[in-house]
């Protein structure tokens, strides 16, 4: 039978092994860009100039800001297993993790001048944030009724 602990451990569990994948991918950026490099026929703002180091800078600063969310992710649900659900600590987690998604949002989008591809990650991430901006402030809105409920005899 599913329960809401499974469920919490399966989530525990992909964090970590998307985590131990974005670490992993670190060592095979350059060759990943060369590829597309090679194979890209797409073209941007700036013409067919070459883009491997482009490539190369905004996926290691991508994966920056993964590690960061991944990193939110985590703390976020060692909290909510040890039962602090609508805590400070949690709105903490979820405004960095919307902060990483914009920010990962914004490097795509710069780097859709060289493939205007690129645009398309660039738009999925941004909106990402801004979904775990609404929730966020979902969280906000929770932990100050729980506090002023918490101040109700």
């Amino acid at each position: 039978m599913w329960t809401k602990t499974k469920s919490l451990t399966l989530s525990r569990i992909l964090a970590a092994a998307m985590t131990g994948m974005t670490m992993i991918t670190t060592f095979f950026v350059p060759s990943m860009c060369r590829w597309y490099e090679n194979v890209s026929v797409g073209s941007g703002f700036f013409g067919d100039s070459g883009i491997f180091l482009p490539m190369c800078i905004c996926l290691y600063i991508c994966e920056c800001l993964a590690l960061t969310a991944m990193w939110g992710l985590h703390v976020l649900l060692r909290n909510i297993s040890r039962g602090d659900v609508f805590t400070e600590r949690n709105t903490l987690c979820l405004r960095i993790i919307s902060w990483a998604c914009m920010m990962a949002g914004v490097v795509f989008a710069v780097f859709g001048m060289w493939r205007f591809i690129f645009f398309l990650p660039a738009f999925f991430a941004v909106m990402f944030g801004l979904i775990m901006r609404v929730l966020k402030n979902v969280f906000e809105k929770a932990v100050e009724i729980k506090s002023e409920n918490d101040f109700t005899i």
